[in-house]
């Protein structure tokens, strides 16, 4: 018997002669007790006669906590493993580099000049996590130019060093990126002299930075 009709059948009340006197009207009972025995005895037949299909049994049997999550694990787990396809590879790889060319995106020798500075300074400082440098490989290295102004540079550099474990260009994004919390602004737009600290803050939320 599946087992949910086991625990069915387990809290069922028995036949009793009581029960069995709204069936006089109708029939000639000569003796209530056993009537009443046949009749529970026909009950457990019927019930033990039925199949419940799995659908049905499933739910409704009784499982541990562990159980539960195991089924509910296993039905959201797909057959095969996902895989980025060669059409996801390449569309990523256009809006990465499509991010990388634009124009506020600095080639590493003009954000030294424009910085006055020499070339190995700037690599000197992106080494020790004063500026940030987005890398695509042979490429080389641009540096977003907000860090040209020195208040959008004390904000890039309080997120450099309260998120080291995070990359580049996630931080690129958590940086330039509108924020609902600043109006919609992103972080490099918000920033004043006075916000630095808050809008940090802000940004580290993004991040999921504690």
């Amino acid at each position: 018997m599946p087992k949910t009709l086991e625990l069915i059948t387990e809290h069922l009340p028995k036949v009793t002669v009581d029960d069995v006197r709204r069936f006089s009207d109708t029939v000639e009972i000569r003796d209530a007790q056993a009537f009443a025995a046949e009749l529970e005895a026909f009950v457990q037949e019927r019930i033990e006669s039925v199949e419940l299909p799995l659908s049905l049994e499933a739910p409704l049997a009784r499982e541990t906590v562990e159980q539960t999550l195991t089924r509910k694990a296993a039905a959201q787990r797909a057959d095969t493993r996902w895989a980025l396809g060669e059409t996801d590879i390449q569309r990523g790889r256009v809006a990465l580099l499509a991010t990388f060319d634009r124009p506020h995106n600095l080639a590493l020798p003009d954000f030294a000049r424009l910085a006055n500075k020499s070339r190995q300074q700037i690599y000197k400082d992106i080494k020790e996590r004063r500026l940030l440098a987005l890398n695509v490989g042979p490429r080389g290295q641009k540096l977003p130019d907000w860090q040209l102004d020195p208040v959008k540079r004390r904000l890039t550099q309080a997120v450099l060093r309260g998120a080291t474990g995070v990359d580049a260009w996630t931080l690129y994004g958590a940086l330039s990126e509108p924020v609902e919390g600043l109006a919609g602004h992103s972080p490099v737009e918000a920033v004043t002299a006075d916000s630095v600290d808050a809008v940090a803050t802000v940004v580290f939320n993004v991040l999921g930075v504690r």
